[in-house]
């Protein structure tokens, strides 16, 4: 019995190094943290109950970090939206041309001078993994 509980144990122990159980502050720990949870998600049934508490308190914990995330954003129009983006992922116009097409068209969104496209919208909500619609004005 004693062989079951050390290697749920270091099992447990390896999950905490990997990633701690404590508050989400920003958008990169909330990345390494989903993916902690998608590996074992992946991996099913297989998981120790060690392993099961912890992808519990982790996706509690994903889930708290997002839903005040989402709340925050759903106040915001689009082009805000985008600007707050840029700000906590440390992103400058040039890196969203992918998703606007060019240098121009990013400029001028972001001052106003132009709404999103359809496709704009559908690639960035991709790229922020947002719901669509809190792109549309």
């Amino acid at each position: 019995m004693a062989t079951v509980i050390d290697e749920e144990t270091k099992a447990y122990q390896k999950l905490i190094k990997r990633f701690p159980l404590r508050p989400i502050r920003d958008n990169k720990q909330n990345d390494l943290a989903a993916g902690v949870c998608d590996a074992l998600v992946e991996r099913g049934d297989q998981l120790s109950q060690a392993e099961r508490d912890y992808l519990e308190v982790l996706t509690d914990i994903i889930a708290k970090y997002e839903s005040k995330w989402t709340d925050e954003c759903a106040k915001m129009s689009p082009r805000d939206l985008i600007q707050y983006l840029m700000t906590q992922n440390n992103l400058a116009q040039k890196d969203l041309v992918p998703e606007f097409g060019s240098p121009s068209r990013v400029s001028e969104f972001l001052k106003g001078e132009r709404h999103l496209s359809m496709e704009q919208t559908k690639r960035l909500a991709e790229r922020f993994k947002l719901n669509i619609a809190a792109l549309i004005e």
